[in-house]
């Protein structure tokens, strides 16, 4: 009997995290056939196989799933930045682009163009809201990340760690720039949009070496 109970407290976590992941997944796929403004707390509970409370408790409101799927994206990428090691002969503008193509992988895999337009539509319309104040913390965090990437590549190519991380805002800044325009365009693709980002970043990087 104390064995059974023991596991509970587990067993329970792992229900409530695939309940967690099977919302967002539900909000996720409603979003992106109908629009944020056609999905409703209601279709996302039938979705998910689960009643209209349980959504509100896990997440509070429509913002709130957007806010957990950009920070989900977020924490992917900081996770697989943690180990990525650039090519050993790689160039400056190889080596900005190949970051860049990843964000931009992880960043589709975890939300569509439609929940994106959203969440960049809100840091313009509510300048104070919760996802606005969580998009600033991620761009900080991105900017340092990547500045950390440039600097260790210090004696390769000579940046300094003001330089590194000046130039980690500016190529920050030319893919933001880019994403715009790739989630604004239904027809493009990712990979177009990736294109675009490895042709813009060994610009960048030629401009920085020259």
């Amino acid at each position: 009997m104390a064995a059974v109970e023991s596991s509970s407290p587990g067993l329970r976590d792992r229900q409530k995290s695939r309940r967690r992941r099977d919302i967002l997944a539900a909000a996720r796929r409603l979003i992106e056939a109908e629009g944020y403004a056609a999905t409703t707390m209601a279709k996302i509970a039938e979705a998910a196989d689960v009643s209209a409370p349980t959504v509100f408790n896990y997440f509070g409101s429509k913002d709130q799933l957007v806010v957990a799927m950009v920070l989900e994206a977020h924490e992917a990428g900081q996770e697989y930045m943690k180990s990525w090691t650039p090519p050993e002969e790689a160039g400056l503008g190889e080596i900005l682009g190949e970051i860049f193509c990843i964000y931009a992988d992880l960043t589709m895999s975890y939300a569509g163009k439609r929940v994106w337009r959203y969440a960049e539509a809100t840091n313009i319309r509510c300048p104070d809201s919760p996802m606005v104040q969580l998009y600033a913390q991620i761009e900080k965090t991105h900017h340092d990340d990547i500045a950390k990437i440039l600097h260790r590549l210090a004696g390769r190519h000579g940046l300094s760690r003001s330089r590194s991380a000046l130039l980690a805002r500016v190529a920050y800044s030319v893919w933001n720039a880019r994403f715009l325009d790739f989630i604004r365009d239904e027809a493009m693709s990712l990979e177009a949009h990736k294109t675009q980002l490895c042709g813009d970043m060994h610009e960048l990087g030629a401009m920085v070496a020259a």
